[in-house]
This record gives structure tokens, sequence and C-alpha cells, in this order.
């Protein structure tokens, strides 16, 4: 399995964003980029529908195999990688320091298939928690639980 996992971080090495993504054929006034972050937060804010993250980073989640068939070694090898890779997207994963590797992995594999903005301007935190534990993706781990 060590093998495939290998292979699975060359993927995910590959699916960091271009350097040119953003890149434009002239450089822009700091207005222009006052501009764009503002329609930016138009665009999140207004929840316009947004294509999976797959799409930009090049992932499919058929590729990566279930959390059961991979050593805790592995897991933490593969998010670890995953987590870099987002970052060059300008995305942020906050986990609670106590969260086991598996369930770090389903979280990501999530994000992998759900939709996602990528911002030029900015960065987005998936944090995973709602401010209410009831039904909180971290279950028991929801920091949450700690203040209430």
């Amino acid at each position: 399995m060590q093998a495939y996992v290998n292979h699975l971080l060359e993927d995910i090495a590959e699916g960091h964003r271009p350097s040119d993504y953003f890149r434009k054929t002239k450089k822009n006034t700091e207005e222009e980029d006052l501009e764009e972050a503002l329609e930016e937060s138009e665009k999140f804010v207004s929840q316009e529908p947004m294509p999976g993250f797959s799409r930009y980073c090049g992932l499919k989640r058929e590729s990566f195999p279930p959390k059961e068939k991979l050593s805790e070694s592995q897991l933490a090898q593969v998010t670890t990688a995953f987590v870099a890779m987002m970052k060059s997207w300008n995305l942020e994963v906050a986990f609670p320091d106590d969260l086991p590797q598996q369930r770090r992995y389903e979280l990501l594999m999530e994000i992998l298939v759900g939709p996602v903005m990528i911002f030029k301007h900015g960065y987005y935190c998936f944090d995973f928690c709602t401010g209410n534990s009831d039904g909180c993706q971290l279950g028991e781990y929801c920091s949450c639980l700690k203040s209430e």
C-alpha cells in the first residue's frame, strides 16, 4: 500500500495551484485589486453555486483509498500533503489538535468533493464547526463542548 500512497503523494503535489493561476496580462492598480477583492466577497456572500475542489486541484475522490486501508502513518502523510496543497489554493484547514487522523482524512475528502471558492485576495478556512456542538462534524472533538 505504501507504493500507492507514494504515487498519491505525487498526485497531490501536482495538485498545487499553478503559479500563473491568477496572473493577468497587466498588473492591477491598488484600486483594481480592491475592486476584485470586493467582488470576491460579494460572490462568497451571495453563495453562488461553486464547483467542487477536485475541479481546481485535479484530484478525484476515487483515487483515495478507504481510510481503513491506510496505516496511521500513511494517513498522516496524505493529510499533511493534502493540507499543504490546499494552502497553495488559499484554503486553510483548522483541525482540533486531538482529532484522529482517520477523521481528518474523512473531512478532507468531503472538501475534495464539496463546493469551494478559491480566493485571489484572501483565504478561506475550514474549521468544520457551526458554533453548536449538536450535529457538529467534529463530534466529541468539537471545541464548543469545552466551552459549554
